[in-house]
This record gives C-alpha cells, structure tokens and sequence, in this order.
C-alpha cells in the first residue's frame, strides 16, 4: 500500500503492474518521425462532407417501455417560476443551488425532460459494462449533503441513476418534472416578461407553460448520432444505438446483462470509441460471433476499479465542509498542468497522470511560445506506453497494429479498460479495420467493406453523440425579443456573458459549453455554473425587492447589456489561441470532424471555443465578478405590472 493510502489522502488500490515509460521514451526520441505518422493518420480520416457525415437519432417510442403518466396537476398550473429543460445531473444542480439561495421553493420549480426518469444521459444510456470514467468521489454530484458513499471509485451507470434519484428526493423534487415530454419550442413574451414555453407529452397533445425563467439543462450527450450510410434501411437484421439498448432483443438487463438472446447472433459493432470500450468485453461474452468495425482505434489506459474503503472514506469526509470541491479541484489541478502542481494527486489514477489533457480542456500555460511543444514531448511518452501495451496485449499481431492510436492522447476521449484488449484475444471476437474510411454500405445481409460482405444478424451503432451546447438544439427553436431566433443571432459568431447568459434573450440561462470553462470531470463545471446562475438571479431578485418595498414578489427581467457580453467574448478570444492543438486532430466531434476554416470562419469558430486559460483560471473571473458584487454588466428590471 503506498504511503499516501496510510495517510488517508488517496483510496488504497490493487497492486498495478506498471509500464517503463521512461524505456520506451528513450526508443522514441524522433518526434518528427512521430508526427509525420500522425499527419498521415489524419489525412486518412479528412472527408469533404465533416460532421454532416452524421444523422441524429429520433427517438422510438418503444424504447421508452414504460409509459409514464404525466402529472396533470402541473400542466394544469400553466406557469412556473423556473422551467428547467433537461432533468440530468446539470438540471438537478441548478435546481439545488436555487433552493439553496433562498430564491425559490421546490414547487416553484418544474423539469421536463424526454426521458422517461432523472439521470439525464445516465438515463438514456442503459448498456451493458457502462461505469463512468471519472473516479466517482469527485463526479457524484452532492456527495457532502447527500451524506453518501459511492461503492466503487468508478461506479456503474446504474448507481448514478439511483444517484439522481436521491437527489431529487433529498430536495423534494421528485414530484416536480414532466417526464416523457419533448419541449418544442421556447418564445419570449415581451409583454408579460415571461417564457412561453410549448411542451408535448407523450401521448398528448401539445400545451403550452408559462415561466418567469428557463433554464437549458440539456447536455452535451443528448444527440445520439450514426453515420450516413447506403442501405441501411434495407438491412433485414436488428438495429439500434448503444444509448438505446435493447435487452427485449439481447436477453438480461442493466443490472444483469445476461444477453442469452445473442448466443446463437453474429453481432456487428461499429465503432470502437469510448462506449465501445466497455460495451465488447460484454458482447464478446455472449454474442456467437462478434465483429468490430473500426475507423479510428481509441486510446485505451489501465482502469484498476475497486471498492470504496470504508476506513479511508471516513478519513476523507473528516476532512471537513468542501472535502469534495477540493477533492474536484485537485483532480483539474493536474488535467489543466497547472504550476505549480499540487503536492499530493489526491485521484491518482488516468485522467491525472495525463496532464497533456490541458490541450483539449484549457490551460494556464496554453498561451506559452512553447507549449505545445512540449505538450506534444510529455504525450509523447504517455501515447507510446499506450501503443506498447496494445502490442503486449493482443495476440494478433495485424490486430494489435490496427488497434494502436496514432495522434496526440488529446485528440479523442481518452479511454480506460483492463478488458476491451483482452477480448481481440478471443476465437469469437474480429476486428475489422477500415483504415480510416468508416463503414460507408450495409447491405440486406450485413455490413460491406472494400467489397467484402459480413453477414450479420444485429447491428449496434457506438458511434457517439453529436456534441452542442444547450442553447443551439436543432429540435428546440428558441426566439428572444424582436423574434430573434437564438442561432440566427450567433451566425456570425458567438457573444454572452461569462457563457450562461446573452442579450436579447432575457431570463434565459445555458450552462456553457462555448465561453465557460471545461474540465474532464463534467459534473464540477456544471456545478460551478449553477452556483453563478443560482446568485445572478437571487441577487437580482433582492435588487428588485429593495426597489419595490411594498411589492411581496416583484417579478424580474435579467439581460446582460452588449457592451459586457462584446468585453466577455473578447476575454475569451484572448484565450483561444491555447487550443489551437485541437485542429490538427485526428477528425472527430472535438475538432467538427477535421474541418478547416478560412480566416473569417476560424474567428466564428474562435468565439465558440472554451476558456482556453483553464477551468481553475475561468471560475477565478465568475468568482471575482461576483465578489465585486453589484452584478455588473446585466440590465435588471422589475417585470411590467410588478
């Protein structure tokens, strides 16, 4: 056991054999050689058509099983103070951090959501192996007031449902969404100051509510996407997403994936990205014949999931009010490469130990002359270490070849599995690589590659989501003041406030992506921009409230003016240049598919980046704006008739 483990600073953990990374950088001093490999890789991948090589997903309303019946008494209320969109961890948060302003009470709040329960694309994604790959005891949102220990470091998708559940529970929130409920369209009412938000239930015909404020909870995984291929509808087989599992078809259940119904099934899986690499240990298990199609291979570490510790979780809630903010922080600490690092990596696992990740998310010396330099020479290390244990896992030496990453550990999410290279070991397991191209025919039988047919009885697509912000869903039409619709006015590049506000869209608030902060722990970011939007409006509602003494609830409107968001988006400009090592990627959704942009566009593209300066750098500017106090740069006022 190590010392930090006795000390109590870091969970004890299974002996892990380790890698001599040190050996293998010595064999690999020649970067250019390695770029040059890189470079071709990419050119491989490069395709005219970018992201629009992907179809989003519409939803089967079989894959919804149970049907929910939703709760008339609240579509009888018609209005709302506060409309949350999305019912995820992100709109669990921003609901918390409203209550706990003192702003609101719980029935003043309403969630709607399409999925069927709370967990946002914990709810959606069901399939079989799913753990989350950020260490639970800094990703499990509200771990303090919820008093709740995580079994695992990395605990199943299953554990974060229940986890959203007791949430909403603790907050009595639970009787307070529309489940199973598309939301259409968004329109602000200038002359009530309020949203009109028109909803659709299932089942029902569409209504429309009323709320003095919406928030855009949607996340970034909430589009499930395929790529566009040739006759895919003449496919005589099954098909469906891994974000839409269908156990009715495979046999068992999130909880007991037992997929006996495959035994006698030739599976194909197309993809080996993040999802894929949890999902084909399991179907190798079960499926008669497994066959992976791959256009890029992912970048997969070491995971070493084990059980919470009981004695070291008590020593590390004894570490007082905020042990998790600073646990959250450390681990940002060394994704970031801040300097100086802190002393001790409280995490300690992949994600810490890969601080070239500063790339992708931010970082405060990503404006350096060097730096990219030098985070291509500290990557280089880690990828090699990645490909040799590619090379020492897999038998086949043509499979082992093909399922080595070649670009930077920045370019795709990276991935974290003791099993997904063992499988390709297996008699019943195939890869078929096609060398960058992706899959582009399916036939009636199965799947064609560089004219070769596989027969197949099942499709199952791991090909990802398409990433957006909330505030940009093609299904949702959102229109401000003067009929502005949301995306017409970002056209010409994007402009907001601190990235959860911006004018001409009063009462309306988005966490991020674009013009916020970004780290590889999702749940902090979220957190952080709830705990700002919770004090924006809680404050403004004070400021009205001293204006209008004798008015018991005066209503508000909250915009940020053009000159502060114009002054934000040019901070944020200021920073972009820190990710520029992201365009010369491997094409994926991180870069829009490897697309190049001439100057006029690459500026569009600048003003939706994120705070290139890091996450620790961006909550350090809300927290500051928010210590001046008086809530500068918003126009607030109190709501006509108030």
């Amino acid at each position: 056991m190590s010392e930090k483990s006795v000390v109590g600073l870091a969970p004890p953990v299974p002996d892990q054999p380790t890698t001599n990374i040190a050996s293998i950088a010595e064999t690999s001093d020649d970067l250019q050689n390695i770029q040059d490999q890189y470079d071709a890789e990419r050119k491989k991948r490069l395709r005219p058509d970018g992201p629009t090589q992907y179809v989003d997903l519409t939803d089967d309303p079989a894959y919804l099983n149970e049907f929910i019946v939703v709760n008339t008494d609240m579509l009888q209320q018609r209005q709302t103070r506060v409309l949350i969109v999305g019912a995820g961890f992100g709109g669990l948060l921003f609901a918390v951090r409203l209550l706990q302003s003192g702003f609101l009470r719980a029935s003043e709040i309403l969630f709607v959501d399409a999925a069927g329960g709370f967990g946002g694309t914990w709810w959606w994604n069901k399939y079989p192996g799913l753990v989350c790959d950020v260490e639970s005891y800094t990703y499990m949102p509200l771990l303090e007031e919820t008093k709740y220990m995580p079994p695992h470091k990395y605990v199943s998708g299953s554990e974060l449902r229940r986890h959203a559940k007791r949430i909403a529970s603790q907050w009595k929130l639970s009787q307070r969404a529309l489940f199973q409920t598309e939301v259409d369209n968004l329109v602000w009412n200038e002359r009530d100051s309020q949203w009109t938000v028109n909803i659709k239930p299932r089942g029902q015909r569409s209504t429309a509510i009323q709320s003095d404020f919406v928030i855009l909870a949607t996340g970034l995984l909430s589009s499930p996407k395929i790529p566009k291929l040739d006759g895919l509808e003449t496919f005589e087989g099954k098909v469906f997403h891994t974000s839409r599992w269908d156990y009715d078809y495979t046999g068992g259940s999130p909880d007991s994936p037992m997929m006996d119904g495959l035994r006698d099934k030739t599976v194909g899986f197309v993809g080996t990205g993040a999802s894929a690499v949890q999902v084909i240990p399991h179907l190798a298990g079960w499926a008669k014949k497994l066959i992976v199609f791959q256009r890029t291979p992912s970048s997969v570490d070491s995971r070493y999931n084990h059980l919470t510790d009981r004695t070291w979780w008590a020593k590390l809630i004894k570490g007082g009010p905020g042990w998790q903010r600073k646990r959250m922080e450390n681990f940002n600490a060394f994704c970031s490469n801040e300097s100086p690092l802190p002393d001790v990596d409280l995490v300690d696992d992949g994600w810490t130990k890969m601080q070239s990740l500063g790339v992708l998310i931010g970082s405060p010396s990503g404006l350096d002359p060097d730096y990219l330099t030098r985070m291509h020479q500290l990557d280089l290390q880690r990828q090699e270490a990645i490909r040799h244990r590619v090379e020492t896992t897999v038998a086949d030496p043509a499979t082992a070849s093909a399922l080595k990453p070649w670009y930077p550990g920045w370019c795709k999410r990276p991935c974290f599995s003791d099993n997904f290279l063992p499988a390709f070991n297996r008699p019943d397991v195939s890869l078929v690589d096609t060398n960058g191209k992706g899959i582009r025919t399916v036939t009636e039988k199965g799947i064609l590659v560089e004219g070769q047919e596989y027969d197949l009885d099942t499709i199952i697509f791991g090909t990802g989501y398409s990433l957006g912000g909330s505030a940009d869903r093609g299904a949702m039409t959102v229109t401000g003041r003067d009929n502005q619709i949301l995306p017409e006015k970002w056209q010409k590049g994007m402009t907001s406030l601190h990235g959860v506000m911006t004018n001409g869209f009063p009462n309306l608030f988005f966490p991020g992506p674009y013009q916020a902060g970004a780290s590889a722990n999702q749940v902090y970011v979220l957190d952080q921009l709830a705990v700002h939007v919770a004090y924006i409006i809680s404050e403004a509602g004070k400021l009205i409230s001293e204006r209008n003494p004798d008015v018991t609830v005066p209503g508000l409107t909250i915009e940020p003016d053009c000159r502060s968001e114009e002054e934000w988006t040019s901070k944020v400009l200021m920073r972009a240049r820190a990710l520029r090592g992201v365009m010369d990627c491997t094409p994926g959704y991180f870069n829009r598919e490897g697309l190049q942009f001439d100057d006029g566009e690459a500026l569009r593209a600048a003003q939706f980046s994120i705070w290139g300066e890091g996450i620790k750098s961006y909550v350090k500017e809300i927290e500051d704006w928010r210590q001046t106090g008086g809530l500068a740069g918003l126009d607030i006022q109190a709501r006509h008739g108030a």
